[in-house]
């Protein structure tokens, strides 16, 4: 369109006939603006509508003036950051234009919003706590009390199956909160949704949800999660209202400018690491949670509702019609539509790893050379010193050992063990096993040459278990992590493997909500679940949480090994694990690689299924030091699905 206007309709409570105003609200949107803002205008369209006040929402560029008509951007800086290079909205332009911010304070969104606010007619924002924060800097903000929309409150009898629900997007405040509550709710039915931020979320994805979606979540909810982004004590308001209105109880960390709503009444409140115990204690007394998902809504529904602020808009927007209009032939009103891409940062580039020093990769790429021959020569000697000291040769592998148990198995998982140096670790790793929901399991390790007491300390697990099916199979030399994995996958006998690292260890319902998952996408190559990442110290935060995203895993590996693979594919297709030297430490990414080569791929499950320990590790440590050769093998071996990415330098 030759006015810069991609999109000028009456919203979708506008639909029956405009009605007669003085005034027209005209909301504008940046191309790809986040999905959250435009389920906030469509609900404002709604009310304003109900009061007689036409809207329309236009995508791209502000419309030529009128004498009735005032804009209003939701929020400001997403609107310019996403129209960014282009000449903008001049200052009478902007002087009939209304600012609603949702930004918390102490983020660099809510600084945008700072510095663009005195350009603007009149400024709102949808927190107390944000106003007060604009009125430290000098700016006069008004709140905008959000409450309950008839768009919002899809309320229906249904059963609610899912115990505990939390989304947003991540941060780290968030991951290390929801580690700590994983281990309380372990044998609930969670599901956690962490929306990527760094990009705008314009459209339904795996981990964004948008509204019909969303309702759907929220009616199936018993109890939803509310956890700061950062350290401010900010109470999202939108989510909090949704939520209520779908008949979730919230339980928050403690907030400031909550009321009317009250705490211990319309909600339950807590630090971070205490959110877990109070989703579990309303989860256990129902009619507690009765009362309170009861008491909230009627304050929604009675007292807080988003007419109100849909009248301050409009009496706002009445108040800008005496700002002069602007000259309609500014062409601004007149430049082509945004292009339909948004320039990113390039998702096919990997991660820079030369931190601006052109020397210090080629010095990195050495020192691993270096190291990867080490391994390799210990590996050797080793060889020879067996050969010395037996006489012979060391076989390939070695029965250590197997349980009564195991002869008369017929397993649906195998769980596949590579053991090295993991003495103090592997009998945590084995004893999680038995908390497992799901009993038909056997267990493969491998014992991948180890020189510390690991050997002895898997027998006597299996002598005190006996009735589990569990099988010791030895390297008498160490050979690798590929090789080790592909030791135990020549025995496995069940429909899926799962890996399980030494020192890691999975929960209760791991085998079940994956089985379920590759039962329910017959076409998943593999299914994996979120990981609480801990220490000595405890919980320190989830990995493993965003679902399969073939682009993502272009820039570098996001899916850990801990996951349930169909065993014919894993076996039979893709030839089990790489024992590329090069792509030592790689072995998963190169696994995951070649699904998306075959164009197959993963489910994910969106909740903590296990627990991965995090250690200074020698493999790991060594995998770090340089992934420029690593990036280029796996270039070399999947053609297709890397196709155009560059190794880092």
């Amino acid at each position: 369109m030759g006015s810069g206007v991609q999109e000028a309709r009456p919203s979708a409570a506008a639909a029956s006939p405009r009605p007669t105003s003085a005034l027209e609200l005209a909301f504008v949107v940046a191309p790809r603006q986040n999905a959250f803002f435009l389920e906030l205008i469509e609900a404002l369209a709604d009310e304003l509508h109900a009061l007689g006040v036409a809207t329309s929402l236009h995508v791209g560029d502000f419309p030529a003036p009128r004498p009735e008509l005032v804009y209003v951007l939701i929020p400001p800086h997403e609107y310019f950051t996403l129209t960014h290079g282009r000449r903008g909205p001049s200052p009478e332009t902007l002087a009939r234009t209304i600012y609603v911010c949702a930004e918390q304070p102490g983020t660099s969104f809510f600084e945008d919003n700072v510095a663009l606010a005195p350009r603007c007619g009149a400024l709102f924002d949808i927190n107390r706590h944000a106003v007060a924060a604009f009125a430290r800097r000098g700016l006069s903000a008004t709140h905008l009390q959000i409450g309950w929309t008839q768009r919002w409150d899809q309320l229906r009898s249904q059963e609610r199956d899912i115990d505990v629900l939390f989304f947003g997007c991540v941060t780290g405040r968030r991951s290390r909160a929801l580690a700590h509550a994983a281990k309380v709710l372990q044998h609930r039915a969670v599901r956690f949704v962490l929306s990527d931020n760094s990009a705008p979320n314009w459209r339904a994805a795996a981990n964004f949800m948008l509204s019909s979606e969303k309702w759907e979540l929220l009616n199936r909810t018993k109890v939803l999660l509310n956890i700061h982004q950062g350290d401010s004590p900010y109470f999202e308001w939108l989510r909090i209202v949704q939520a209520i209105s779908n008949g979730a109880v919230v339980v928050s960390e403690h907030s400031v400018d909550h009321a009317p709503l009250l705490a211990g009444r319309h909600f339950l409140t807590g630090d971070a690491d205490s959110l877990g115990y109070l989703a579990e204690f309303l989860l256990e007394d129902s009619e507690r949670r009765w009362e309170i998902q009861t008491e909230a809504y009627r304050m929604l529904t009675d007292g807080v509702r988003l007419g109100s602020a849909a009248a301050q808009l409009a009496e706002a927007g009445r108040g800008l019609l005496e700002e002069p209009l602007p000259d309609p032939t500014d062409p601004h009103f007149h430049q082509r539509p945004m292009p339909a891409t948004v320039p990113s940062t390039g998702p096919d580039q990997p991660p820079d790893t030369s931190f601006g020093d052109p020397n210090a990769s080629v010095i990195r790429r050495a020192l691993k050379d270096v190291k990867l021959e080490q391994v390799e020569l210990r590996r050797r000697l080793a060889r020879l010193e067996y050969a010395v000291a037996t006489g012979a040769l060391p076989a390939p592998l070695a029965l250590g050992g197997r349980t009564h148990a195991w002869a008369a198995a017929a397993p649906r998982v195998s769980v596949l063990t590579a053991l090295f140096n993991h003495e103090e670790q592997i009998t945590d790793a084995l004893d999680s096993l038995l908390a497992s929901t799901v009993r038909d399991w056997e267990l493969i390790v491998v014992d991948d040459g180890s020189t510390d007491g690991s050997s002895r300390r898997v027998l006597d697990w299996m002598r005190a278990h006996e009735d589990a099916a569990v099988l010791l199979l030895r390297h008498p030399v160490n050979r690798g992590l590929g090789a080790a994995r592909n030791s135990a996958l020549g025995w496995a006998r069940g429909e899926f493997c799962f890996i399980l690292d030494a020192d890691n260890e999975i929960y209760p319902r791991c085998f079940d909500r994956l089985a379920t998952a590759l039962r329910d996408d017959g076409d998943a190559a593999f299914a994996y679940g979120m990981h609480e990442r801990f220490t000595s110290a405890g919980a320190q935060e989830l990995i493993n949480i965003f679902p399969w995203e073939p682009e993502r895993l272009r820039t570098g590996n996001y899916i850990d090994a801990m996951a349930m693979i169909r065993t014919t594919l894993l076996r039979e297709r893709f030839g089990g694990y790489t024992t590329n030297r090069r792509l030592h430490g790689w072995e998963d990414y190169d696994l995951w690689c070649s699904v998306a080569e075959e164009e197959l791929h993963g489910a994910f499950v969106p909740e903590v299924v296990a627990r991965y320990r995090s250690s200074e590790h020698s493999m790991l440590s060594l995998t770090n030091i340089s992934s420029t050769e690593a990036f280029s093998v796996l270039i070399e071996r999947h053609p297709k699905f890397m196709a155009g990415v560059r190794p880092p330098s």
